[in-house]
C-alpha cells in the first residue's frame, strides 16, 4: 500500500474521522508492518499530543519540527546533516486544508526525515533507481509548495507533492538533481559546470536558464516549458545514436510523450506553465482526468470522475487563490458536469463532454 494512504489514514484516525473500513485497513497495515514502520506509527502518535494551535499556519509547523528535531536522543547514529551550503527557505499551503492534514504531513515527515534507521528504510522504499544516497531530499505533500536554495544558488521552487533530489554542495563536474513532479528552476550559470535535471528517463541539460518541469508519475508526459534562455530535452536510449534531443527556447514548450515515446516543441506562453507558483490554476484545453488530478494535489482532496467518459472533456480556465468549492462551482456552470463535494472527496458527476469547455475568473 502507498504510505501516502498510510499516512492519510493514520491522520484520520489521530483526529478521531476513521470509519469503520478505513479501521480494519489500518489494522490490518500494522498486522503485518515491520519494526521500524511501527516505530514510525508510534512516535507519530507521539508527536501529536503535543500541543497544537486552533489554526495550523506555515510558522506553526516550522516551529513544531524544529522543536521536535531539537528534542531527539542521541542514539550514537549521526542524523541526517545540515547543509548550509543548501537550504530549504520555506515550506507553505497552496490552499485551506483539513486542519489535520498539515499535521499528519508534518508529524510523519518530521518522523521519517529525523530518524537515521526510518529515513533509510523510506529512502530505500522510494527513492528512484540512480539517485545518490548521500542526496539530500526535500519533497513537498498534497496542498503544500517550497522554496529550495541550492549550493550554487540555483533557485528552485517545487509544486505540490513533488521531490526535488540534491547534493549539499556541488562536485567540479557537472550539477547534478533529481526531479519527481513539478518544479520552477531559476538555474545559476556556469559555463564550466552544465546543470543536469535528471526526470524519470529524461534529462534537461542547461548553462543558465529559467524553466518549468512537470514530470509527475502518472501523467503520460513529460513538460519542459522554457521561461528564458535554453535548454536540451534529452531521451537517453541504449547508444547515443538512437538518443533524441530537443532543444527548447523562451516561449516554447518541450513536450515527451510516454505511451510513444515521441518528442516534439510547442509554442506557448510560459507563464502559464509557472502561474501555480503565484497561486493561481491555469488550464488549456486540458483533459479534465489531468484537471481531477491537479486538483487533488493543490487542494489535497481526492477528486474523482463519475465515469471515464469524462476524462474526454477539454477544459480551458483560468483560477487565482480560490477554494476548491469556488472553482468547482465556475465549472459546473458551464453544464458539462455537477459535482458532490464533501469533507472526504470531490466527485465530478455527468455523462461527458461532446466540445471542450471553457471558463476564466
Amino acid at each position: 500500500m502507498e504510505l501516502s494512504v498510510i499516512h492519510e489514514l493514520i491522520g484520520k484516525e489521530l483526529a478521531g474521522e476513521l470509519t469503520g473500513s478505513e479501521q480494519e485497513i489500518l489494522t490490518a497495515w500494522l498486522a503485518q508492518a515491520s519494526a521500524d514502520e511501527r516505530a514510525i506509527y508510534e512516535a507519530t502518535r507521539h508527536y501529536w499530543q503535543a500541543p497544537v494551535p486552533t489554526r495550523i499556519t506555515p510558522s506553526d509547523t516550522a516551529t513544531a519540527l524544529q522543536n521536535l528535531l531539537n528534542q531527539l536522543p542521541d542514539t550514537g547514529s549521526e542524523l541526517l546533516p545540515a547543509a548550509p551550503e543548501a537550504s530549504i527557505i520555506r515550506l507553505q499551503p497552496t490552499q485551506a486544508v483539513p486542519w489535520w492534514r498539515s499535521r499528519v504531513a508534518a508529524a510523519v515527515g518530521t518522523v521519517l526525515a529525523a530518524s537515521t534507521l526510518s529515513y533509510g528504510l523510506y529512502h530505500r522504499l522510494t527513492t528512484p533507481a540512480g539517485v545518490p544516497f548521500a542526496y539530500e531530499e526535500q519533497s513537498t505533500p498534497r496542498g503544500a509548495t517550497a522554496k529550495v536554495l541550492l549550493a550554487d544558488g540555483t533557485v528552485v521552487w517545487l509544486n505540490a507533492e513533488s521531490r526535488l533530489w540534491f547534493p549539499k554542495k556541488f562536485s567540479t563536474g557537472e550539477r547534478h538533481v533529481y526531479l519527481q513532479g513539478e518544479a520552477y528552476f531559476e538555474v545559476s550559470s556556469n559555463l564550466r559546470q552544465p546543470f543536469v535535471l535528471h526526470i524519470e528517463q529524461e534529462q534537461v541539460r542547461v548553462l543558465g536558464t529559467a524553466f518549468n518541469v512537470k514530470a509527475y508519475p502518472e501523467e503520460s508526459t513529460v513538460q519542459t516549458a522554457v521561461v528564458e534562455g535554453k535548454v536540451a530535452f534529452i531521451r537517453p536510449a541504449d547508444t547515443p545514436e538512437a538518443s533524441d534531443t530537443l532543444y527548447v527556447t523562451a516561449n516554447q514548450l518541450g513536450v515527451y510523450a510516454k505511451p510513444t515515446t515521441s518528442m516534439h516543441r510547442e509554442v506557448v506562453d510560459s507563464r502559464d506553465y509557472t502561474a501555480w507558483n503565484q497561486g493561481k490554476l491555469v488550464f488549456q484545453e486540458t483533459p479534465l482526468d489531468e484537471v481531477a488530478r491537479t486538483l487533488t494535489r493543490q487542494y489535497n482532496l481526492p477528486v474523482q470522475l463519475a465515469n471515464e467518459q469524462m476524462g474526454k472533456c477539454r477544459l480551458t480556465g483560468r483560477f487565482q487563490n480560490q477554494s476548491l468549492r469556488e472553482v468547482v462551482q465556475v465549472l459546473s456552470m458551464t453544464g458539462a458536469f455537477g459535482f458532490e463535494l464533501s469533507e472526504e472527496r470531490l466527485v465530478l458527476t455527468g455523462p461527458g463532454c461532446s466540445r471542450p469547455v471553457q471558463t476564466r475568473r
